[in-house]
């Protein structure tokens, strides 16, 4: 790999905004999604009695691969695009290839479950069935598609939910689920016949208890989702794999608690003669729908209530796997593991393609059983994580010294162990039984359809990117956006006074230079930051390097205003989500006292103002320190006049330290024009101003301070700026539920003063 070019005192980082909640929620709500309300039946098909013992199985089998991931993340750099990457720098090719087209294939499965499903409790919910246990039809394939389409719409029209709101609203569908489970189960109290599972009419032995936890493996499926997330994490190499450990944890006992409560309610007579019960025979999803709806403590609406949840459940699941999938096609493209029209990036900054393809083939798999697609699904993790734990083993002997961080335990016979027991579930699933009405084992076809998706991977990667791959890596090194991240966090001395000026583009000198005379009038910092802002389906390596090159090259020729100066100039360059959060993320972060923003006095319409693609108003609702938004444009140099506008509600403190700022180089005139309705105002001001005045006389500088009587405050304030190198106003609360943005007056101001205006906003802080 070549050397990138060295961007000097510029840091690039991917922000970091998720805490271990988030990260653990990321999982929770990968896993607690489609299967645990549609996979019950198809478990207890197979396992019977033993269907507990099914989950506990699938619960140690990826709690084993938990570790592998809990140690792969910690101490290492995240992978974005999935665990794959991990894979590849530690196998042999095309190990890689494999592991990403199979966690790939994985999340295409696991969407259409979640399609599939989420269009027959639609259905259920709209058109209740007249009979139970019947197997999925047209109409809900149908229906299915059709929310696949508008969850694709979503994705490419950019409608995400923030991780951190994402993580609140998984923890409110856990609840719910669970919440779902305790009345069932609390509904055991009441008296009633015909409830809990019937005689079967043959054991259950170690074939069904393994078949039970292949088909309900795909549950467990959520550790993609964390990984990449790890570059957004805070602390990635705890955080992670405590949330990892965390997730599935929490889905056990979510999982064991539904089941309970579905097992102990299903109707006697359904679920008598295992395996030859009517809920083993077909439309095995509505296992769920029929035991918790005939609970007593419900109420009338409780099959309705149980529905919504579940659909509220699916939809999610269905939009996190979706991504999942965009992101693993994206990052496999961007490795030329694919062709790299998976991951071109259109003007709506969406890879149109690899959201095109990844619909499509989902699409595809709505044609097959619940049961094919779980166990296909399946099928593809069981292998993926096989290769992560063959990782483990070779990057554990490549490594001489022992890193720090998450270990597993008894390396190398933990991960042999849970290599043999993925591939021992994996070839199990063979024997999984045909559906009603299907005329191939679900096992079988799944079988098939895994064969033909890696074949076809294979033959695909070969002659349309493999070789090519090969060539390209050994002859011509290119330098991606993760060779110049900055891989630790700088220690800010928050006791320091600190000027933050968040930066859209790098030709705005005078606003540079105004920040850093802040911080050296009070021995501080100042800190730049350029936020690069990347969808939220998209991995930070969707950013190519030049572009943030250019940023790099912005910063340092900014940087070097405040270092002429004196001032301690951090210049940082962040890639996320939004911009408006990074930037009051960093403010609480640094513990900022100022906040610098400028506007180039472009709109005079009242359509909104914006800096960085967010409103400058939102930010001044919500920063709690000290806020300057110095409009620049017209600004000429040397600086003749300077206009301070005071009044009973604008206040000359605060204002004062800033105009002696600005008057520091050039020495302009001061003039104060205070405004007042009567004598009795005139005097308070008069108070107010003579402390300023005496500072000005001290420093030599030529001061005048002029009383108006008047109450036309925009028109004085227009006609005074007119002869004015800059017009400065601290700004008033406005008062009602708006307590920290201008008030009309300020904004007209700001907005048709004819110079350069700067308003100073006091914080709350």
């Amino acid at each position: 790999m070549a050397s990138p070019p060295r961007p000097e005192a510029v840091r690039v980082r991917v922000t970091r905004d998720l805490g271990l909640f988030d990260v653990t929620m990321a999982a929770s709500g990968t896993m607690v999604g489609a299967a645990v309300f549609l996979l019950a039946g198809a478990t207890f098909a197979v396992a019977g009695p033993l269907t507990f013992g099914s989950i506990l199985f699938a619960g140690f089998v990826v709690a084993l691969s938990g570790l592998a991931y809990a140690e792969l993340a910690s101490g290492r750099e995240g992978a974005s695009g999935g665990a794959y990457e991990w894979v590849r720098s530690a196998l042999p090719a095309p190990s890689g290839f494999l592991a990403g087209w199979s966690s790939w294939g994985g999340h295409l499965a696991a969407s259409a479950l979640s399609a599939l499903g989420l269009g027959a409790f639609l259905l259920e919910l709209l058109r209740p069935s007249a009979e139970a246990f019947l197997p999925i039809g047209l109409d809900e394939r149908v229906l299915a598609l059709v929310l696949l389409a508008v969850a694709t719409g979503f994705h490419f029209a950019r409608l995400h939910v923030p991780a951190r709101t994402l993580s609140r609203l998984t923890f409110v569908k856990i609840l719910l689920i669970l919440g779902v489970a305790a009345v069932g189960l609390a509904s055991l109290a009441a008296p009633a016949a015909d409830r809990g599972i019937g005689t079967p009419s043959t054991p259950s032995g170690a074939l069904g208890l393994a078949l039970g936890a292949g088909v309900f493996f795909i549950a467990f499926q959520g550790f993609e989702s964390v990984v990449q997330l790890g570059e957004q994490t805070k602390q990635p190499a705890r955080t992670v794999p405590r949330g990892i450990l965390l997730a599935v944890l929490l889905s056990l006992g979510v999982y064991l608690a539904y089941f309970a409560a579905v097992l102990t309610n299903a109707p006697t007579a359904a679920t008598s003669g295992w395996p030859g019960c009517p809920a083993c025979a077909g439309g095995t999803e509505d296992l769920g729908i029929v035991s918790l709806s005939r609970i007593a403590l419900g109420g009338p609406f409780w099959r309705e209530i149980f529905l919504l949840v579940g659909v509220a459940s699916m939809a999610g699941a269905l939009n996190a796997n979706l991504t999942s999938a965009v992101r693993v096609a994206f990052g496999m493209s961007r490795d030329r593991l694919l062709p790299a029209s998976l991951s071109h990036v259109g003007g709506r900054e969406v890879p149109v393609v690899g959201l095109a393809m990844t619909a499509g083939v989902t699409a595809i798999l709505l044609a097959f059983s619940l049961e094919t697609i779980a166990i296909l699904a399946g099928l593809a993790f069981l292998l993926l994580f096989a290769f992560v734990h063959g990782s483990v083993i070779s990057l554990r002997r490549r490594e001489r010294r022992s890193r720090p961080g998450f270990r597993v335990p008894l390396v190398p016979a933990v991960p042999i162990l849970a290599i043999a027991l993925n591939l021992a579930l994996g070839a199990v699933l063979w024997n999984y039984p045909a559906p009603a009405g299907g005329r191939m084992p679900a096992g079988v076809l799944a079988a098939y359809i895994g064969a033909v998706w890696l074949a076809a991977g294979l033959i695909f990667h070969w002659f349309a990117g493999g070789r090519e791959a090969l060539r390209r890596t050994a002859l011509v090194p290119k330098v991606e956006v993760e060779d110049v991240l900055t891989p630790t966090e700088d220690h800010v001395e928050l006791e320091r006074f600190r000027v933050f000026l968040p930066l859209r583009e790098f030709e705005d000198l005078e606003l540079v230079d105004l920040g850093a005379r802040i911080a050296r009038a009070r021995h501080g910092e100042l800190s730049l930051l350029n936020v690069v802002e990347i969808p939220r389906n998209l991995p930070p390596k969707a950013i190519r390097f030049r572009f943030v090159d250019d940023r790099i090259k912005g910063l340092q020729r900014l940087a070097r205003v405040g270092m002429r100066l004196g001032v301690d100039t951090r210049p940082v360059v962040k890639i996320g989500h939004k911009v408006y959060e990074i930037i009051l993320d960093t403010m609480r972060d640094e513990a900022v006292n100022v906040l610098v923003m400028g506007w180039r006095g472009g709109r005079t319409d009242g359509a909104e103002r914006r800096i960085l693609g967010s409103n400058i108003d939102y930010l001044i609702e919500n920063a709690t320190c000290d806020v300057v938004v110095y409009k620049t444009h017209g600004l000429r140099r040397p600086l003749k006049k300077l206009v301070i506008l005071t009044s009973p509600i604008w206040s000359i403190l605060g204002i004062d330290e800033l105009a002696l700022v600005l008057a520091e180089s050039d020495l302009p005139t001061i003039e104060i024009v205070s405004l007042a309705a009567d004598p009795s105002d005139a005097e308070r001001i008069k108070k107010e101003v003579a402390p300023f005045l005496e500072t000005c006389h001290s420093r030599g500088i030529a001061v005048e301070h002029k009383v108006l009587y008047s109450t036309q405050w925009e028109s004085v304030a227009l006609h005074e700026g007119a002869d004015a190198s800059a017009l400065l106003i601290r700004a008033s609360s406005p008062g009602g539920l708006k307590k920290f943005t201008l008030n009309p007056v300020e904004d007209r101001i700001v907005k048709l003063a004819p110079c350069p205006v700067l308003i100073l906003k006091k914080g709350t802080s």
